[in-house]
């Protein structure tokens, strides 16, 4: 079996992932904005914060948190380096204080105590350790320093119309996520890895994201079902987009907690 673009929220590269995304999946990237999908964690920032975006892809995040730091800066790292160029490149057009860098989370390229917040977006459902790459970014956190989890979560999602055959196609979409090490189940965890990693304070949220795009979601998990040779599943999934009304909602579940003091 080939492996598909191990992608739990259809867009985010995992941690064994290869470098390239398809161009739907980097439209869908792109499309993100701190306003759209860092919105939990916007009441966290302060002028003059310096932040971390763990798996920040293309950036599109990342600088609108920039925005809401200025003066301060944010540090925005990636497994997967070509996206990397036209962050930084976006980020100097529009003269924020926001670097973007090749890193894995595992093991981050940062001092102790460095940062006054960290924020990540679609990444937890795709690490194979997820409370070993919480340890680490404990690690680079300032003591009182906050931590903003988002992730997905595959017991949520509605689509309509509804059938039984629109059912076994996501369902086989689901299952290779699962095959290839992806946790579909995420989002409803992050609180408990964070609680399991020393933080306190933890709140978790949750909420649900109306896609404006059906065709291209839809388009998206069919090639990936036609790399593994399920070409009938991927042409309901088309048919299906197709129609007047067409709809994706996912559920998303955040997640903040605090680095103790002491």
């Amino acid at each position: 079996m080939k492996n598909p673009l191990p992608l739990c929220d259809f867009y985010a590269p995992n941690e064994a992932s290869i470098e390239a995304l398809t161009a739907d999946g980097l439209d869908l990237m792109t499309r993100r904005t701190a306003g759209t999908h860092a919105a939990f964690a916007l009441p966290l920032l302060r002028p003059g914060m310096r932040l971390l975006d763990c798996g920040c892809g293309p950036g599109s995040i990342t600088l609108g948190l920039a925005e809401r730091v200025r003066p301060g800066g944010v540090i925005g790292v990636d497994y997967n380096g070509s996206l990397l160029d036209q962050a930084n490149q976006a980020a100097t057009e529009r003269g924020l204080n926001a670097a973007f860098l090749k890193g894995n989370v595992y093991e981050l390229p940062f001092g102790a105590a460095e940062f006054d917040g960290v924020f990540s977006h679609a990444l937890f459902e795709h690490l194979s350790r997820p409370t070993a790459a919480l340890m680490e970014l404990r690690r680079v956190m300032k003591p009182g320093a906050f931590i903003a989890l988002r992730s997905p979560d595959w017991g949520g999602f509605v689509l309509d119309p509804w059938d039984g055959d629109v059912s076994a196609a996501i369902n086989a979409y689901r299952d290779l996520l699962v095959e290839n090490g992806s946790d579909v189940l995420a989002g409803r965890k992050l609180g408990a890895w964070l609680r399991a990693t020393g933080f306190h304070h933890v709140t978790p949220s949750a909420s649900y994201e109306i896609s404006p795009s059906t065709r291209l979601i839809a388009d998206f998990i069919a090639t990936q079902l036609e790399q593994n040779d399920q070409q009938a599943g991927a042409f309901i999934l088309r048919e299906w987009a197709s129609q007047p009304g067409a709809l994706f909602a996912q559920s998303w579940f955040e997640a903040v907690g605090w680095k103790p003091w002491i």
